[in-house]
């Protein structure tokens, strides 16, 4: 089989992409960038790395990235597939992609329809426009002072910015929930200083779901994942750090119909939020892969997998026929970012006993999986662990 590689694998994220992939036999060449510490990059721990390799980063000079990728794919003995993993070189893959594609096989999608999806002040609308739902979003007015503004929010509201992670921001660097004036004029003023493009929503009560696909080059699902978010870090609205494998035919319609619409190839996520009583509503749209990804292939459906056959050439059936065929109600953890949320859901909870019982049970649950920990690859699950303990101890402290 063709080999693949897999950039940007410092990130914890690129841990079961890498795993996923070795396990189906698949020779696995793990990807850096040149100024990253060679010690922070999980992949090269990874028994499943069959090489590992410094590119020169995307973010700071594509043209000289784009030329170690080339010399990289040029010296395979057979064509390889190259997915990315960090935003920065998947936007340099997508600018490039038929220069890329002279020399390797990608899926990715254009740069319009990924700097669409990437911008939720031009995103929301669209969405609307297809009869997704969204919430309700305002703008600031020509010549209105944000102290006017303030005044005609409804409270709670998000204020966000909608090219957050274009700009580098960490999820909860790029939005806010506020609760009043004050709140709204001190964070506004703060994100006005890194953009200019501010857009406040109606704050959405209820749990996050993800619909995760891949898309083959014709426009069509080939994979499709749902997943519950059931407990994040921070709690007021970060990374998923406890969730479950789910069914939610409804959201996988609109995540599908969304992403067809902006004519999509390769991999994303569409994120929900919401319950069943007040409906569900359009968050935003990852256009890479995500931070909770090892939990489809956990759950025995094999994203990266698809991303390597969709890349490969391979076509889907349409949307209609497509039945998914994963275990649903799988759980997964990121053990160490669980174990910090404790402190704020035990708060929060109506019965804090049930509730600690019910967080022990779960750690002492082997069929719960971990997002990273894996004693299948126990050399790159304890480079982890060195690096998040590290983490960790500057936040307790």
């Amino acid at each position: 089989m063709n080999p693949v590689i897999v950039t940007d694998v410092r990130y914890r994220m690129s841990l079961p992409i890498i795993r996923a992939l070795g396990r189906e036999k698949l020779s696995v060449i793990c990807a850096e960038r040149t100024i990253c510490d060679r010690k922070a990059a999980l992949g090269f721990y990874s028994k499943y790395s069959s090489e590992n390799t410094l590119l020169t980063d995307a973010a700071e000079d594509v043209d000289g990235f784009i030329e170690d990728l080339k010399a990289l794919c040029e010296k395979q003995t057979q064509r390889p597939v190259v997915i990315p993993v960090g935003i920065a070189t998947l936007l340099a893959m997508c600018g490039r992609r038929e220069e890329i594609s002279a020399f390797a096989d990608v899926a990715l999608p254009s740069l319009e329809s990924i700097e669409l999806a990437n911008d939720k002040s031009r995103l929301i609308p669209f969405a609307d426009e297809l009869g997704v739902p969204v919430p309700q979003t305002t703008f600031i007015k020509d010549s209105e002072s944000i102290e006017a503004f303030s005044a005609r929010t409804a409270y709670p509201a998000v204020i966000k910015l909608p090219r957050g992670e274009m700009l580098g921001l960490a999820p909860d660097d790029r939005y806010k929930i506020v609760g009043s004036p004050e709140e709204f004029i001190a964070c506004y003023k703060k994100f006005s200083s890194l953009d200019d493009s501010i857009l406040v929503q109606q704050y959405i009560k209820g749990d996050g779901y993800g619909v995760s696909a891949v898309f083959d080059k014709t426009g069509e699902p080939l994979e499709i994942f749902c997943h519950h978010r059931l407990r994040e870090y921070p709690a007021t609205g970060g990374p998923s750090c406890f969730c479950e494998s789910a069914d939610m035919p409804e959201l996988a319609d609109y995540a599908v119909k969304l992403l067809k619409a902006l004519g999509w190839t390769g991999v994303a996520m569409v994120e929900f939020k919401g319950n069943p009583d007040d409906g569900f509503y359009l968050m935003e749209i990852n256009p890479r892969f995500w931070g909770s990804s090892g939990l489809a292939p956990n759950s025995g459906c094999n994203i990266p997998l698809a991303l390597y056959r969709a890349s490969r050439g391979e076509t889907a059936t349409p949307y209609s026929t497509f039945k998914p065929n994963y275990k649903v109600g799988h759980k997964m953890r990121f053990l160490l970012q669980d174990l910090l949320s404790f402190s704020a859901y035990i708060k929060k909870s109506s019965n804090k006993l049930r509730f600690a019982l019910s967080f022990l049970a779960g750690l002492l649950n082997p069929m719960i999986s971990d997002g990273v920990l894996d004693i299948r690859d126990l050399r790159s699950s304890a480079q982890y662990l060195r690096q998040a303990l590290k983490k960790t101890d500057s936040i307790v402290r």
